[in-house]
């Protein structure tokens, strides 16, 4: 089968987390992805837990079906090598911060140079005018999610998901740029900064304070624009419920809770009493089942759902079936789950995925196939 980005090529010095995940994409639709990385200056999500087998499941779903360039980009003869692969390079893909990759002599003006065509794709922190380091959670602290994010303190969320938007957004952005130099025949620079990634996740709530002039209180599992829009406790758990529309909130009231029908139409109404209608709700909540009433609410048409644990996800036939998620049996991890596709295209799939490289031993790019289940 065609592939979506079959001959195109690739380069990639990213680490960790944001750019892996953008080459990633390429890498699963065709593309050739070559990471640049020594045994001294290698990506140190290889140590990042699980590890089994000396082997990191953190790595491996973030570079899977890449290769691996053994290449010392800090000495004259191993950034000579380098710029050779730029030469013949559709995309060059990093995450430093600007001084770094300057002082590398990668920066875009020199790689430009070297190759018109070359897109080059850059994610860091603060943008390309800031040189200050960054990781997920100091943009989660700094772009002010943090400050509401929990019942009565800051909570970080679990997941690290300014490097995941930030990472699609490169994604994005580097093939927007692929269609334009179809038209034009010459490359260009994208840049991605994590802090705005972060301002765009927060999105009414950066307008809502600058017409309150008022900080967000902490929300807990509330939403800070629509109500009911949360998690709620039950008889033996927890349950999802959004209700996003005065029409779906009548229906619930008159099917769950009639002792409220005919009251808060409006969204305002409801966000102002939201403790109030909280106690209530978990006060009749606690008499049904989580199954039971999602059974229920789904009936009445009701966007609603449980609270799954990793077991759950793994245990559930349909995401495998939609191709969400993928059994592998890989060298050295074993029998292993991993996220698959997210983007689901008509007539280009995922095909023939590889393990994620080692660090090249010179004169030797190797890569394992993953057998798929």
């Amino acid at each position: 089968m065609d592939k979506l980005f079959e001959g195109i090529k690739v380069i990639d010095c990213s680490r960790v987390f944001s750019g892996p995940f953008c080459s990633r994409f390429f890498s699963d639709y065709g593309a050739e992805v070559i990471k640049i990385e020594t045994p001294d200056f290698c990506d140190e999500s290889r140590r990042f837990y699980p590890i089994k087998n000396g082997k990191s499941g953190y790595f491996e779903v973030l570079n899977r079906g890449k290769k691996s360039r053994n290449i010392d980009i800090k000495t004259r003869e191993g950034l000579d090598e380098f710029y050779i692969l730029i030469k013949e390079a559709d995309i060059f893909i990093e995450n430093f911060s600007p001084g770094v990759k300057k002082r590398l002599k990668i920066d875009y003006e020199t790689l430009s140079q070297i190759n018109p065509r070359l897109i080059y794709g850059s994610v860091n922190g603060y943008g390309e005018n800031w040189d200050k380091k960054a990781y997920d959670v100091i943009i989660q602290a700094e772009s002010g999610i943090a400050s509401f994010n929990g019942e009565d303190k800051p909570i970080k969320n679990a997941t690290a998901m300014i490097d995941a938007f930030s990472g699609n957004s490169l994604a994005l952005g580097i093939a927007s740029l692929l269609y334009k130099r179809e038209k034009t025949g010459k490359g260009d620079f994208v840049n991605v900064s994590m802090i705005s990634c972060g301002f765009q996740l927060l999105k009414q709530n950066i307008i809502a304070t600058s017409i309150t002039g008022l900080n967000p209180d902490f929300p807990g599992n509330q939403d800070t624009s629509i109500f009911p829009f949360g998690f709620y406790k039950t008889q033996d758990g927890n349950i999802a419920i959004a209700i996003g529309n005065d029409i779906s909130w009548e229906k619930f009231c008159e099917n769950i809770i009639p002792e409220i029908a005919g009251r808060f139409h409006s969204n305002s109404e409801r966000m102002m009493a939201k403790e109030h209608l909280v106690k209530n709700m978990e006060y009749i909540f606690d008499s049904y089942k989580t199954d039971a009433l999602i059974k229920k609410l789904e009936e009445l048409g009701i966007p609603c759902g449980k609270i799954a644990s990793m077991t759950d996800l793994i245990d559930t036939p349909k995401f495998f079936e939609e191709n969400y998620l993928k059994k592998m049996s890989h060298p050295e991890l074993g029998e292993i789950v991993v996220p698959y596709e997210f983007v689901h295209f008509q007539k280009y799939k995922i095909e023939d995925l590889q393990t994620a490289p080692d660090i090249e031993k010179k004169g030797d790019i190797s890569k394992t196939s993953l057998s798929q289940g």
